[in-house]
């Protein structure tokens, strides 16, 4: 699991990958707060903790990374586009089968039952599972306190919805052609 712009980079290599654990602790510098900020759309990413155990599971063979991710953002509200900051906590448990082996035609629905990603290459890339777990774990739609739908002013409503209606470009050209004459 190589991501070719992973800002969180930290690949382990898998011969490295046995039953005892691997304790991977990252922080990030502002460097890379700033580019995660990019990739998620947000304001900023003040602080991000990264603690993730890393193993192989002795009864598959598959590895098992799981932890927290933990942060502070600063997200755009969907109403009114101020800033909104948030503390953001994701729990990552993810397994990775490195065997090689194709798995069956058959596939399995069951969203609860435990089946590895297949993984190809020689390193895992934690950092990138951590940022995706961070990712999914930020609030899709951040409101600003006591932002409602009518905090937006009556008068931005009433501009966008003339800019974005055929009917207003058609009224203003026939205002137009009506002085016109």
């Amino acid at each position: 699991m190589t991501h070719p712009a992973s800002e969180l980079s930290h690949p382990i290599q898998l011969d490295r990958i046995g039953a005892a654990s691997i304790k991977v602790s990252l922080t990030s510098d502002s460097d890379v707060r700033s580019a995660l900020a990019e990739r998620f759309d947000l304001q900023a990413i003040d602080a991000l903790t990264v603690e993730l155990i890393v193993r192989r599971q002795r009864a598959t063979g598959w590895i098992e990374v799981s932890g927290t991710v933990s942060g502070s953002v600063v997200q755009n509200c969907i109403v009114t586009n101020d800033p909104v900051s948030a503390s953001v906590v994701a729990d990552v448990l993810e397994l990775f089968d490195d065997s090689g082996e194709a798995s069956s035609d058959e596939v399995d629905l069951d969203p609860l039952a435990d089946t590895p990603e297949p993984i190809a290459g020689e390193t895992l890339d934690v950092g990138e599972i951590a940022a995706q777990a961070f990712g999914l774990a930020l609030d899709p739609y951040p409101r600003a306190d006591g932002a409602t739908s009518e905090t937006v002013s009556s008068a931005t409503q009433a501009e966008e919805s003339e800019r974005a209606s055929p009917f207003a470009k058609l009224a203003a050209l026939k205002d137009l052609n009506v002085k016109k004459r």
